[in-house]
């Protein structure tokens, strides 16, 4: 499987992702980006979250989380904020860790969500204040939703 991105909605510069299975290693694939190869294991997918919608891809993979722009799409003038964590699939929110007001961590687990009977971890991808809560306990989302805000400890 071959596409293009763009590391963010106003970046001219495209990279390439070619995504192929390794033969001889069943459930391993080979994924390049750009001028960069790596292998993962098909058995990690269950650890990864992702959504696409409208030509933006956002992936959460080991406690942090990735935006990629589909290149074949138009840019876009105003990319979305940087601080704001969206739910990566459609699901329940189970617990919620922190409080408004709060200083967290990168990595620190924010809240939990679960989604086809798997709990998702949505984690701070830096250290911040943890400002708005805009989920509940007992909450259904849509992929996609923005769950909380988190202002980066440089802006606080």
């Amino acid at each position: 499987m071959k596409f293009a991105y763009r590391r963010s909605a106003t970046d001219d510069q495209v990279i390439e992702v070619d995504i192929v299975p390794v033969p001889e290693r069943a459930g391993v694939y080979r994924i390049t980006v750009g001028e960069h190869v790596f292998e993962l294991a098909e058995r990690l997918l269950h650890h990864a979250a992702f959504y696409k919608e409208a030509g933006e891809i956002m992936l959460q993979f080991e406690g942090r989380e990735y935006r990629l722009f589909d290149a074949s799409q138009r840019r876009r003038l105003a990319p979305t904020r940087a601080g704001d964590l969206h739910a990566p699939m459609a699901g329940k929110i189970i617990h919620v860790l922190v409080q408004p007001g709060e200083h967290v961590k990168a990595g620190a687990t924010l809240l939990i969500l679960e989604a086809m009977k798997m709990e998702q971890q949505i984690t701070a991808p830096q250290d911040g204040v943890f400002t708005r809560l805009l989920c509940r306990a007992g909450g259904q989302v849509t992929a996609g939703t923005v769950l909380v805000v988190l202002e980066p400890a440089a802006a606080v």
